[in-house]
């Protein structure tokens, strides 16, 4: 995931009621951070399409519990303009502004949520809080980050600088009757997973449980995945990941 222009392929639908028409918007940058002296970053929504689009944009807190991905109300942050309707052909400039400052030191995690919704029921400012009622096209789900003073977050690219790193350690657990990979980062900032496996060194894979992005670790927080089924972890092996694109995969801490 690059800070480049990029057509989404996280596409959440409201129901199997919703419509599964391809989507013509395209989306970038898809990696979105506010460093501890910016007040907002720049979210830029194309229209390939032959006809209008309309969008609304929120922002959301995310949280990681019990394994999850949980997601609330908030106000730090806030998308400016929340709805934006782009004609076929054009772009839209939407910012992504901070409204309270970060505690010194400390990472605040946000996910955007950016819903297409159909010409045949446009937005209005009442629904800016909920999509309920309203039958979404497509819905798209980027990251938001956002640092307080003394902090630098990660490039998704691994190459800016930085003041804290993720500090990751894994174990595996049992629930539901499945085996999980179950990381909790005890760092200051995310970690973004990717190419995942265990292997005697970084350069041979034995069992691997993601060839590409597998997902987040907030800062104190917990996620798990499920390992591949009828597969367990070959003895003595180590667990390696990528935490950034481009980088050499890195051994976590058991």
């Amino acid at each position: 995931m690059n800070a480049m222009r990029y057509l989404l392929t996280l596409l959440l639908f409201l129901s199997p009621l919703s419509a599964l028409s391809a989507s013509s918007v395209l989306v970038w940058p898809v990696y979105q951070t506010i460093a501890a002296d910016q007040k907002s970053s720049a979210l830029w929504l194309e229209n390939r399409g032959s006809t209008p689009t309309t969008l609304q944009v929120r922002v959301l807190a995310w949280q990681q519990q019990d394994g999850r991905e949980r997601y609330a109300d908030q106000n730090n942050a806030a998308a400016s303009p929340p709805f934006a309707t782009v004609p076929p052909g054009q772009r839209q400039l939407v910012r992504l502004v901070r409204l309270k400052p970060v505690p010194a030191g400390q990472e605040q995690a946000y996910r955007i949520i950016i819903d297409e919704i159909p010409a045949t029921q446009p937005a209005s400012a009442g629904d800016a809080g909920s999509a309920a009622g309203v039958q979404l096209r497509m819905r798209y789900v980027l990251p938001l980050f956002m640092a307080g003073e003394g902090l630098t977050l990660p490039a998704d690219d691994g190459t800016r600088p930085l003041t804290s790193t993720p500090a990751l350690r894994w174990q595996i657990t049992q629930s539901e009757g499945k085996s999980w990979l179950t990381v909790h980062n005890q760092g200051q900032v995310h970690a973004r997973l990717s190419n995942v496996f265990w292997g005697h060194s970084a350069g041979s894979k034995t069992l691997s449980l993601a060839d590409g992005y597998l997902g987040y670790v907030l800062p104190g927080q917990t996620m798990r995945w499920p390992l591949p089924a009828g597969k367990t972890i070959p003895a003595g092996q180590t667990l390696f990941a990528q935490l950034a694109d481009n980088s050499t995969p890195v051994a976590l801490t058991r």
